[in-house]
């Protein structure tokens, strides 16, 4: 599929000389976020009026292969139309209200068909389930629910403004979320509150913008982090790498200790 629209997802470019830092793939971006949803927009082709989409907010849960999975009522006007075709989309998004500007949440939208899980698969399906949504224990078992399950057959990511790109489904189903997705808020709040002068280090030398006034991170993962840097020139956006990926919050502790050692000692 064509990817109009997309651009590298990196921050823009300081020194054209240094490697771009490393980062985690649209793929992993879509595992990561699809893994924290609890909610989403499901829509299928409405019966009537016969052909529009018709989208219906659902709780959802995401099995191992990074599959939504939906209890659903056969009462229920979406339950209906799945039955009449199985052509279905799903939008998943960071949680509104995460940022002043909901167009610069990330989505990603999976497309595929939608089919009720078998029998022999039942039990599993409602274990992982039930560990994502739990209050659905009071109804999972009534007779007139039953679980669907939607096989991605494209997906589509929008990481805010001007990162998008068609993500293929042989892609996401290897990719991992990032194990860090957890912690990284906590990680956020106690670097931006704690160490806003590592955090300018960081952008001076580490990231090539020796200009920068103030820094503040606004993203991490496994692989570095993002920064939003002031200049005189107006505000940027950088990224630096850790030395190695990292899997846990005190890896990461470790890793940004020995980036603003060499940061304050002025070796990138």
């Amino acid at each position: 599929m064509s990817n109009a629209h997309t651009r590298p997802s990196s921050p823009e470019p300081t020194d054209p000389s240094r490697p771009p830092p490393r980062e985690p793939t649209h793929a992993e971006r879509c595992r990561t976020l699809v893994d924290q949803a609890r909610a989403a927009t499901l829509c299928t082709v409405a019966r009537e009026p016969a052909g529009y989409p018709y989208g219906s907010l659902v709780t959802v849960a995401i099995d191992a292969q990074g599959r939504p999975l939906f209890l659903l009522s056969q009462l229920a006007e979406h339950t209906g139309n799945l039955l009449a075709r199985p052509e279905a989309s799903v939008l998943l998004t960071e949680p509104l209200g995460s940022h002043d500007q909901p167009l610069a949440l990330g989505r990603v939208t999976l497309l595929g068909l939608c089919a009720k899980v078998s029998a022999g698969e039942r039990r599993a399906v409602r274990e992982v389930f039930l560990a994502k949504q739990p209050s659905a224990s009071y109804y999972v078992d009534f007779e007139d629910f039953a679980f669907y399950r939607l096989e991605p057959t494209a997906l589509r990511y929008v990481g805010g403004f001007g990162r998008m790109s068609w993500v293929t489904p042989d892609d996401y189903r290897v990719a991992e979320p990032d194990p860090l997705r957890a912690d990284a808020p906590g990680i956020l709040t106690h670097m931006n509150d704690d160490h806003a002068a590592a955090s300018l280090a960081y952008a001076r030398v580490l990231a090539g913008v020796p200009e920068a006034t103030a820094a503040t991170m606004t993203a991490v993962d496994r692989y570095g982090f993002d920064l939003a840097v002031t200049t005189p020139a107006g505000p940027r956006a950088t990224r630096v790498a850790f030395d190695e990926p990292v899997a846990t919050a005190d890896e990461v502790r470790r890793a940004m200790v020995a980036l603003v050692k060499r940061a304050r000692a002025g070796s990138a």
